[in-house]
C-alpha cells in the first residue's frame, strides 16, 4: 500500500512538475523546412501587423508573391502572440530576411532583420525591442527587464 502511494506521489509531482516546465518550453512547432518568427506585442493587439520576407537582405528581392502591401499574414496565435511559418526554401542560402511592420510602423528600429535559418528554426521578437531571440525563455527574461508601459 505504501508503495503505491509513493509511486502515485511520484507520478503526480512529475506531472505537475511538467506541466509547469510547458509553457517554458512551448513553441509554435514549425513544420519541417520551415522556420518561425514569434511576436509579441504589449498591447495585445495584432491587427495590420505582417511580415515582409526577402530573399537577400538587407533590401533585396522580396519572396515571390509577397509585397510590403501585401505581407505574410500571421499563421497563428498561441500565449506569446502570434507567429509566422515560413519556408526556409524561399531564402538562398538560409538566411531569412524579414520586418514585421504594420503600413511603415516597422519593429526591431525599423531595420531589415536576418537570422540563419539553418541553424535556427525558431525565433521571438518583443515590440519595442531591436534584439532576436532563440527562445521563448530569453525573451520572456527580456520583457521582464523592460515591461511594457
Amino acid at each position: 500500500m505504501k508503495t503505491s502511494r509513493f509511486v502515485l506521489q511520484a507520478a503526480v509531482a512529475a506531472a505537475l512538475s511538467l506541466g509547469a516546465l510547458a509553457p517554458a518550453l512551448a513553441g509554435s512547432n514549425p513544420p519541417a523546412a520551415s522556420v518561425a518568427i514569434n511576436y509579441n506585442r504589449c498591447d495585445g493587439t495584432y491587427g495590420g501587423w505582417s511580415l515582409h520576407i526577402f530573399q537577400r537582405g538587407p533590401g533585396g528581392p522580396a519572396v515571390p508573391g509577397v509585397t510590403w502591401d501585401n505581407g505574410v499574414a500571421p499563421t497563428g496565435k498561441d500565449d506569446f502572440g502570434i507567429y509566422w511559418h515560413v519556408k526556409l526554401e524561399d531564402f538562398p542560402g538560409g538566411k531569412v530576411n524579414y520586418i514585421i511592420h504594420k503600413g511603415d510602423n516597422k519593429e526591431q528600429g525599423g531595420k531589415d532583420m536576418q537570422f540563419d535559418g539553418n541553424t535556427t528554426r525558431e525565433i521571438w521578437v518583443n515590440s519595442g525591442d531591436r534584439k532576436i531571440y532563440t527562445s521563448l525563455e530569453d525573451a520572456q527574461k527580456a520583457r521582464a527587464e523592460n515591461p511594457c508601459k
